[in-house]
């Protein structure tokens, strides 16, 4: 959600439930780092956005990785973002007023801070969101295995290929990274594939030219993210439903395109009527057919669709 209030693409349903936040928990220093409204693209400190230790990884080790970031890499790019050539460059300056003296107690505040926006924002809307990003991920795991990696990659997004061995996304920004790992991931919030690419070693180390030999200026460089957007559902024509409702029947060709977005078998009852065990039931029965996935909450069952996904 950050990297996409970064982009300027953060969807209005969250803008407003963000700024709430920000002003009513006095998220003050992450409010000075993030502008939610439209079109304002801008940088802010990558460590806020720390590569997740697994796919299943949890609210509280991402949290901790920010908490405990090493402090030449907090103090590098709180530079960048106050005073760096790359926020001059897209024109969103840090106000210095606003930064700890001390760089772990700055993180440590941050990472409050963000556990607040977890707990408001985005908590209550998480089940659908994994749902929707389990299902793009099998998607593109479907695609590695019938078409190759290459063809994987540069289904991500149309700026996204595969060249020479190499992924290349073309932007604004001529940086090349010469690194042996990428990290892909999805998101439901970007319209758009974003890097997170470390700007410390070139943009924050006085004196330090990338044109010379020696040591690197930091004990680590962080591996480069590709963050792209979930593929959008392709829902079915008229001519697509009546061929389904022939097939299995109108109920379940009814339930099939109540769940085109995770829903649970209450949620599917209420919207089309029948009992809840008519729904589960039919769902079922739909799932052992593959014609839906399954998704698990820790007090929920999510069902989705899989026709057209990806």
């Amino acid at each position: 959600m950050l990297i996409a209030a970064t982009a300027g693409t953060l969807p209005p349903a969250l803008r407003a439930p963000l700024r709430q936040t920000f002003a009513t928990r006095r998220l003050d220093l992450l409010a000075a780092l993030v502008r939610v409204d439209r079109d304002a693209g801008h940088y802010i400190p990558d460590f806020l956005t720390p590569l997740p230790p697994g796919f299943e990884s949890r609210t509280a080790e991402e949290l901790h990785a920010v908490a405990t970031t090493p402090t030449w890499r907090i103090a590098g790019e709180l530079n960048v973002a106050a005073c760096g050539e790359l926020a001059n460059t897209v024109g969103r300056t840090l106000p210095r007023g606003l930064i700890e003296t001390d760089e772990q107690q700055t993180a440590e505040r941050l990472a409050t801070e963000l556990e607040q926006v977890w707990l408001h924002v985005l908590a209550p809307r998480w089940p659908r969101i994994r749902a929707r990003l389990e299902a793009d991920v099998a998607d593109r795991l479907q695609t590695v295995g019938r078409q190759g990696f290459a063809a994987a990659i540069e289904s991500l997004d149309p700026r996204i290929d595969w060249h020479d061995g190499a992924v290349r996304l073309h932007g604004r920004f001529e940086v090349e990274v010469r690194e042996a790992a990428v990290t892909f991931l999805p998101s439901v919030f970007i319209t758009g594939a974003a890097t997170v690419i470390d700007p410390v070693p070139q943009r924050a180390v006085p004196g330090y030219d990338p044109e010379q030999p020696g040591p690197w200026p930091y004990p680590q460089r962080r591996p480069p993210m590709f963050v792209y957007p979930v593929a959008p559902r392709k829902p079915g024509t008229p001519a697509q439903a009546a061929r389904e409702a022939e097939l299995i029947g109108r109920t379940r060709a009814r339930i099939l395109a109540a769940v085109a977005d995770p829903a649970t078998t209450g949620e599917v009852a209420g919207r089309l009527r029948p009992s809840p065990s008519t729904v589960s039931y039919h769902v079922q029965i739909l799932h052992r057919a593959g014609l839906v996935r399954r998704t698990r909450d820790v007090r929920r069952v999510l069902y989705q669709s899989t026709r057209g996904a990806g």
